[in-house]
């Protein structure tokens, strides 16, 4: 469990008066091998079931994601042999890590899609085929569907958090997307104009920038995806 932070609010599920934890923003694991020793990464608070769910979803994606990442780029550098060293039984602390090792790999081989069962329409830009093999030698890994909601959604709201002291509450709403290049052109171009640029390189960069009616972020895991998220606010 992360070191303790007292009674106060929990930036996820807006909870007060609660025991809180010390939650990594960009989660601790994530952070490649090339990233700067003295690199403050950015906690906040959590309660502590907060923390676990995200604790679990963080594991669970990182294991899938990071065999899809390019292992040559020093963005993701030693994230791959992580993933794969958590689906090796042979790496286990004991025989029960060991026996939970290989079950997970088993769960991920039997979820993969391979050939002609990969359709494009459903995979995430920039973490397709970079291998250059054919259709058939091909496989793809399922990512559950909130898994990339959840953890947009967590960075948002630790920046507001970080950068404006403010959590994000109703009336305001909250939206994740995950859209193909063309559908956030515009997006784009609005942050090239007037984004305020946040960083945690190599593994993470936010863009946020204003919408009539309240904000736009645009998250770059490890220099080769992104997904994006809005907060509005109620209308006056």
């Amino acid at each position: 469990m992360a070191k303790g932070k007292g009674i106060g609010k929990c930036v996820h599920c807006l909870q007060e008066d609660v025991e809180l934890t010390s939650d990594h923003m960009f989660p601790k694991a994530w952070y490649p091998e090339t990233t700067a020793e003295n690199l403050e990464k950015w906690q906040i608070p959590a309660c502590s079931a907060c923390n676990s769910r995200y604790g679990k979803i963080e594991n669970d994606l990182l294991g899938r994601i990071a065999l899809t990442l390019d292992a040559k780029n020093p963005a993701s550098a030693g994230l791959c042999e992580k993933a794969l060293r958590a689906l090796n039984p042979a790496a286990g602390r004991d025989e029960g890590d060991a026996a939970a090792r290989e079950a997970r790999a088993k769960k991920i081989l039997a979820e993969m899609f391979r050939g002609e069962q990969i359709k494009t329409g459903n995979i995430v830009p920039g973490l397709g085929e970079r291998w250059g093999r054919p259709l058939e030698e091909q496989l793809a890994i399922k990512i559950p569907e909130e898994s990339f909601p959840a953890m947009t959604e967590k960075i948002v709201r630790g920046l507001a958090y970080r950068e404006d002291n403010a959590f994000i509450k109703p009336p305001q709403k909250l939206e994740c997307f995950l859209p193909e290049e063309e559908g956030a052109r515009e997006v784009k171009e609005l942050l090239d104009k007037q984004g305020t640029v946040f960083k945690r390189e190599p593994g993470l960069v936010i863009r946020r920038g204003k919408l009539d009616g309240g904000d736009v972020y645009e998250i770059t895991f490890w220099g080769q995806f992104k997904t994006y998220a809005t907060v509005t606010n109620a209308p006056t």
